[in-house]
């Protein structure tokens, strides 16, 4: 955990209000910020920490605008400890590719702010970074940032249109003697415990990963590439557990219905995950190489995964 100078003061969460407007402030905060409970954020709005427009005294059932802005002042809240240990592997005038360690969040979640990766690249790099994919809070590996007036919307339409041919590393269980294909449609598992949970099923979206072994460990574990062609919520991690071979240390999708993920969670008091999860995005390939410096592949190398394919 490390939080950058000046971060541990007050934190200010800031959201605009979303269309059509017209609920009372405590609706909205209820409603959208589930972390507390209504009567939670009653007691913040009568203690001053919600202002409305920079009002610090707006009333409960005050009526909303869309496109009004809503702080809330987090002033005793303490972080849980994450890993903030990213590195800058490559960048230009206009580009940032940076290597993010398992378990620090890409954007800010309900508990993790200043400790996301987008927070600390903007509080040290300048404002106007903003990254152009993400990679699930587990995952390590690379993430690719962008500025400017061309470059982003460049790389948001290539995204979106598959033309980036994206690689990960992985130790999963089991030997995977030959190159295996996964094209299971994926979608909710609709888990009431783990409502993020997917999995495959007939009605799903289309999806496709290969799986190409690399080595053998001594311990019965396979490092492999793995290429997903779409890029569903969770995709590799679903489509290795669908082939019988779930991704070492992966709570979610470890075969039990994601009873590690549970446990994590808190349903099991003093739970300590054995290993990180064993997956890393470690090359990016654009097709046509992108305008400017950015080159046309970028690779993220790990000191957690030894065996580098010399060509994806």
């Amino acid at each position: 955990m490390a939080l950058l100078p000046g971060d541990d003061g007050p934190y200010v969460f800031a959201s605009a209000v979303p269309s059509p407007g017209g609920m009372s402030l405590l609706d909205y905060l209820a409603g959208r910020f589930t972390y507390r409970d209504r009567d939670e954020w009653l007691d913040r709005i009568c203690q001053g920490d919600v202002l409305v427009e920079g009002d610090p005294h707006p009333k409960p059932d005050r009526p909303l605008v869309c496109g009004e802005k809503v702080e809330c002042v987090h002033r005793d809240y303490v972080e849980p400890e994450v890993p903030t240990d990213w590195r800058i592997v490559a960048l230009g005038d206009e580009w940032l590719a940076v290597d993010k360690p398992s378990g620090m969040p890409v954007h800010s979640t309900p508990r993790v702010y200043r400790q996301s990766l987008v927070w600390q690249v903007r509080r040290l790099w300048g404002p106007d970074w903003s990254p152009v994919h993400r990679i699930d809070r587990d995952t390590s590996g690379l993430v690719l940032f962008a500025r400017g007036p061309r470059l982003p919307g460049w790389l948001n339409r290539a995204f979106e249109h598959r033309r980036v041919e994206k690689a990960y590393l992985a130790r999963v269980h089991g030997i995977v003697a030959s190159p295996l294909r996964a094209e299971g449609p994926i979608g909710p598992a609709q888990d009431p415990q783990i409502p993020l949970r997917q999995t495959v099923r007939p009605d799903g979206k289309e999806a496709r990963t290969e799986i190409i072994p690399l080595a053998v460990g001594p311990d019965g574990t396979t490092w492999v590439l793995a290429r997903p062609f779409q890029g569903r919520m969770h995709q590799i991690r679903v489509h290795c557990l669908s082939l019988g071979h779930p991704i070492v240390g992966d709570l979610l999708y470890d075969g039990h219905q994601g009873q590690g993920y549970k446990q994590r969670s808190g349903k099991v008091p003093g739970f300590e995950p054995i290993e990180r999860l064993q997956l890393h995005a470690f090359q990016l390939e654009f097709h046509p190489a992108p305008p400017g410096t950015l080159p046309a592949m970028l690779r993220c190398a790990s000191e957690t995964f030894p065996f580098l394919p010399v060509s994806c």
